[in-house]
């Protein structure tokens, strides 16, 4: 039985159950580099901490030898001694992107990014970053980068103690990287805030390859996000698309946006995140939009209202209480409408459909 159970251990190490979690695919060659996968970073709370993300490993369950991998340029950053790498490929969202790692209190951690390959002593070194110390974390910020590219980077040690050259990290506070070219090119993402005090989230992009829809998720601190809106994309190669949302349902202080990007084949990334900080939300909120027959205001506040249509003809005048109320919609044509106060002019609208 014991022999039996060492069989089984032994079996599980060599497939990598056992280490699935830690040791993403990566090894100590340039050619087993593994794609950088957002799912690490997407539970992190926080850029300083590794509290939610995925931890990695580049000890010897991982990285079965100690050697640096030869098949790339030295590091500029570092004159101690180095070794057990561990390879990442990536794409990027946008012609920058920030590595951070974060590492374990006996780890002196380099990070080491290179543009080139895919054939051993091709690659040319973009960028290099070594911690200060143990636990101290580290960030390689990179510039000039293109959206079509495949990057590589590797994490490894680098210490006179072989001690420190091991060690457990999370890439927690990591921007722009992603594991496949994006099916958009964004050009811009912003959150502004309008003059009726509510949020307009606009994005545009340069292209749009085999992409179906956006979905635009919002958080008010940070994680988790939740889904707001879904958006179909206009399509095209070489479209200049432009999008707004407006968010009329932003809560007071700091609000952070971001989207989820899904090709037609169901895979997705996600764009970096944005956010603003709204002081004073409006005193209501329509809802649904677009509507039908039945138009519901939940207000804050009890305020006298006008409806007005696209040409500013009023159609109605209202009394939104505090609370939930309910408005018939029978009478109108299809097309937009704007319900305003009669105090301050603050102003939301709503889309009929027929």
């Amino acid at each position: 039985m014991k022999h039996l159970l060492l069989l089984l251990v032994n079996l599980l190490i060599v497939t990598g159950i056992i280490n699935a979690q830690l040791c993403p695919g990566g090894g100590s060659t340039f050619a087993s580099a593994v794609k950088f996968s957002q799912s690490w970073i997407a539970g992190c709370s926080t850029g300083t901490s590794c509290t939610g993300g995925t931890t990695l490993d580049n000890r010897t369950a991982c990285e079965p030898t100690t050697a640096l991998d030869a098949c790339a340029p030295a590091p500029s950053c570092t004159s101690n001694t180095n070794g057990s790498d561990i390879w990442f490929s990536f794409y990027v969202t946008g012609t920058t992107a920030s590595i951070s790692v974060i590492q374990s209190v006996s780890f002196i951690a380099v990070v080491q990014a290179y543009s080139g390959g895919p054939t051993c002593g091709t690659l040319t070194q973009i960028g290099c970053a070594v911690a200060g110390g143990p636990s101290s974390g580290v960030t390689l910020n990179l510039t000039g980068l293109s959206v079509s590219q495949k990057y590589y980077f590797r994490v490894f040690g680098s210490s006179n103690s072989a001690a420190q050259r091991t060690g457990t990290y999370c890439f927690c506070g990591s921007t722009g990287l992603v594991s496949a070219p994006l099916p958009v090119v964004l050009t811009g993402f912003t959150a502004e805030l309008t003059p009726n005090r509510t949020v307009a989230v606009k994005w545009s992009t340069s292209a749009e390859i085999n992409h179906d829809y956006y979905i635009l998720e919002h958080s008010t601190d940070g994680t988790p996000f939740y889904p707001v809106q879904q958006i179909r994309a206009k399509g095209g190669n070489n479209i200049n698309a432009s999008y707004t949302y407006t968010d009329l349902n932003a809560a007071a202080g700091k609000n952070y946006y971001r989207l989820k990007i899904v090709a037609l084949n169901g895979e997705f990334e996600y764009s970096d995140i944005v956010s603003i900080n709204l002081k004073k939300p409006l005193r209501f909120a329509v809802y649904p939009n677009p509507v039908k027959n039945k138009l519901y205001i939940s207000g804050n506040a009890a305020v006298s209202a006008t409806i007005v249509n696209s040409s500013g003809i009023k159609i109605k005048t209202i009394r939104i209480n505090k609370g939930a109320n309910e408005f018939s919609t029978d009478g109108f044509a299809s097309g937009l409408y704007f319900v305003r106060t009669n105090d301050n002019g603050e102003t939301v609208s709503f889309t009929v459909i027929k």
